[in-house]
Parts: structure tokens; sequence; C-alpha cells
């Protein structure tokens, strides 16, 4: 599966991390704070959230899966410019602070413009559940926190935004319409997510009492990886962090056909280079980058 490439049998830290500038310019991304949640309430307050389609179908439900992204960022037109140079999105905009990212046909991201008084933009997940309200609790229960208490997006469902005990920040969306189906990624789309976390046991309890997953732990070509999955179907991996230096987070990956191509492009395009390919970790596949306002992912090569 995807994403493997950071771990190694049994070391939690990665001294290839320690030794760049990579821990000091990523550490920056991986502190998501309050405003960050805020910023999902588009235009300032309820009554003015912005019409969106649906996540999926109706009859399809499939909790534990990450069904949404949003980006929040301070100039939209820089993003849009970013991500239609890098991936080929396309974009529609929906008000003036909202704009939905398409890819073949499909809408897979939005685009919320907020002020962040010079803090870095951020990806935010959001996550399929079954009962947002009961979620909640048990996240309190479990010692994680609400950020953005629930509402109700038309045509979305009923949306939170919460942190778990190690502060990793991310979304759940009961979906009022049915969520997207699972396919294979096609290039330039989502293709994986992890939790990067300083207490990778911690994390494990948590999700699984929140998320109801299960626990899946392989060694595979002397690669170490647990990941979750729920329903038999893998949802997202847990790696211990890098550095104590970075904080805990979600941390999503973009499937590319060309690893050094993309980095390239992003380059030309005013993005940051924070882990260029190196042939130390799946053999130069995979890259962390940053959009021009600092938001980051992963870029991976995947044929499997």
């Amino acid at each position: 599966m995807p994403g493997a490439f950071f771990s190694r049998p049994h070391v939690p830290r990665h001294p290839e991390w320690s030794v760049s500038g990579f821990v000091r310019r990523i550490q920056r991304f991986c502190r998501i704070p309050l405003f960050l949640a805020a910023a999902l309430v588009i235009a300032g307050c309820a009554a003015t959230l912005p019409e969106v389609p649906p996540l999926g179908s109706a009859g399809i439900s499939l909790p534990g899966k990450v069904v949404w992204y949003d980006l929040v960022t301070p100039d939209i037109n820089k993003a849009k410019n970013f991500y239609a140079g890098l991936l080929g999105w396309t974009f529609e905009d929906v008000s003036d602070g909202y704009a939905l990212a398409r890819y073949n046909g499909r809408f897979l991201a939005g685009i919320a413009k907020h002020d962040l008084s010079g803090r870095t933009s951020s990806w935010l997940p959001l996550i399929s559940v079954l009962d947002t309200d009961r979620v909640l609790a048990e996240a309190a229960a479990a010692g994680g926190k609400t950020v953005l208490r629930p509402f109700d997006m038309p045509s979305r469902g009923r949306i939170a935004v919460l942190k778990d005990p190690q502060g990793a920040t991310f979304g759940v969306v009961q979906s009022s319409h049915g969520d997207p189906a699972d396919r294979k990624a096609d290039i330039n789309e989502w293709l994986w997510n992890e939790v990067w976390t300083d207490d990778v046991p911690a994390a494990v309890a948590f999700y699984q009492t929140v998320g109801g997953y299960q626990l899946v732990e392989k060694t595979v070509a002397d690669t170490f990886y647990r990941y979750l999955e729920r329903d038999g179907q893998p949802r997202v991996g847990l790696l211990d962090t890098p550095s104590p230096r970075i904080g805990n987070t979600w941390a999503a990956y973009i499937r590319v056909a060309d690893v050094e191509a993309a980095v390239n492009k992003a380059k030309t395009l005013g993005g940051y280079v924070l882990m260029a390919p190196t042939a130390a970790i799946r053999n130069g596949t995979a890259a962390v980058i940053t959009d021009p306002s600092g938001a980051a992912f992963v870029l991976q090569e995947w044929n499997n």
C-alpha cells in the first residue's frame, strides 16, 4: 500500500530527515491551529454557507474513509493556479470565499479563503462517520477535543472538527447523501492518508474507539508498517513523528506519474520542497512539498 516509505523496522525516528532543513520547514505545517477549523464555516456564519454538491451517492456508506479535503488559504487564486498547473485540477467558484476542485469530472476538494495573518495554510481531511454527535462524545471520553462544534451544511451533511489526544486535527462528516465509492486513485488524485504521531499506541486506541478501525501490522520487504482498516479496507497509516519538533498531524498523499517531474513543476509554480525524492526512501518515488502558501502534502508514484 502507499505511504509506507517513511517506515523502517522498529526504528521510531528517521535520521535522514533530522540532518536537513526538512524538520524546520515542515513543523510550521504540522502544528494546525484552531483558526483552520473555523475557516470551514466559509462565509462566516451557518446562514451563508455555500451550496456544495453531495459527497457521494445515496445508499453508499463507508465510515472510516477520508471522503473530502478542504484547503484553508489566504489566496484562492494563487492556490488555483498552483494546483491547476501541477495536477490539472479545474475549479468552480461557489461563493466569494469557497471554490471546488474538480478532476476528470469528479469533485475532490474545496478551497476556503481565510486570513491566516502570516500563518501557514493547511489541508484538512474529513472522515465519514455514521453519527457526528456520537463520535464527538466518544472522542471526548477518549481524550480528544472538539475544535468546531457540529453544524449542518446543505447537501453535504453534519460536520465537526476535532483533535486527537496528541493534537492532530481532522474533520468528520455524517453524509446526508452518501459517500463516494471506493476505487483506485487516478494520477493526480488523492492516494492515501497517514497520522504522524509521537504516541502510536495512544493514537491507535483513540481512532479505534472513535472510528471503529482495526489495527493491521505488516512487514513487507523489511519495512514495518501499521495501518487502520475498517470493513476490510485500509483507511489510514500511522507513523512515528520524524522529530519531536514536528507536531502531530494528518498527512495527505497525491498520486503522480513522475515524482521528479512533479517536484520540478511545483517549484516553477511557486511551491517549496520539504523532502526531495531520495533513493533511501521508497527508491525515490516520493516527496513532500508545499504549495505557495505553505500547505504541505506528499507526492508519490504508485503503480500497484
